[in-house]
């Protein structure tokens, strides 16, 4: 695969809840953060992805994460968590609303491809709800609960709470990835697929090698 040049949208000093998912959406409305994963429930590591449906990076991305989680699947839990930047991207949220509702029906990977594949469609759309719509449809959702879901407080409490840990870790633009917690400082490190997996194959048998612990 040939090298992919990363510009990774850098926001400084205005990440909060209140920038973030400003407008009608409420950022005190906080639950529990999300759980999306791919792969080994328990995998020797995990690999945890901080995105933007909207940003380009992350859309450039796309591709080459999709082939490391199927080459790495039987050992790893790859983790997506949503980190929308709307202050960039207002059609974000949406996005991210839709992904989540379709989790709800066991349809969060699916639903995230399409809105991938699909971003030059709607990241420009002034109203991109029909959009989501059509692809909630695609991939075979309940749309009477879809519509419920995506416009749901408990939709945006779950994308808040995702924003508050990755605060917490200092995330700062996307995408953002972690290793079992620790930040891949340089995405240009694992910029192409044959990079990404000896990032991963390292962790992996840096972790297989640590002694159990004894007592």
């Amino acid at each position: 695969m040939k090298q992919i040049i990363i510009a990774v949208i850098v926001v400084v000093g205005i990440i909060t809840g209140a920038t973030l998912l400003g407008g009608k959406d409420d950022s005190s409305t906080t639950g529990t953060a999300s759980n999306n994963w791919y792969g080994q429930e328990s995998g020797v590591i995990t690999v945890t992805e901080y995105a933007d449906f909207q940003c380009p990076a992350c859309a450039q991305f796309f591709p080459l994460v999709q082939q490391v989680k199927e080459q790495f699947k039987d050992k790893v839990r790859f983790e997506f968590k949503h980190f929308p930047l709307v202050q960039i991207h207002p059609n974000a949220t949406s996005a991210h609303r839709a992904a989540q509702a379709a989790s709800n029906q066991g349809k969060f990977w699916e639903m995230h491809d399409i809105i991938y594949q699909n971003q030059t469609t709607w990241s420009s759309s002034k109203n991109p709800t029909g959009i989501f719509e059509q692809f909630a449809q695609q991939v075979g959702l309940d749309m009477a609960k879809f519509k419920t879901d995506s416009a749901s407080s408990d939709a945006l409490a779950v994308i808040n709470a995702d924003i508050a840990t990755g605060k917490d870790l200092k995330v700062s633009g996307t995408p953002t990835f972690f290793i079992d917690g620790k930040v891949i400082e340089d995405t240009n490190s694992i910029a192409t697929v044959d990079d990404f997996s000896k990032v991963i194959q390292a962790a992996i048998d840096a972790r297989q090698n640590t002694p159990a612990p004894t007592n």
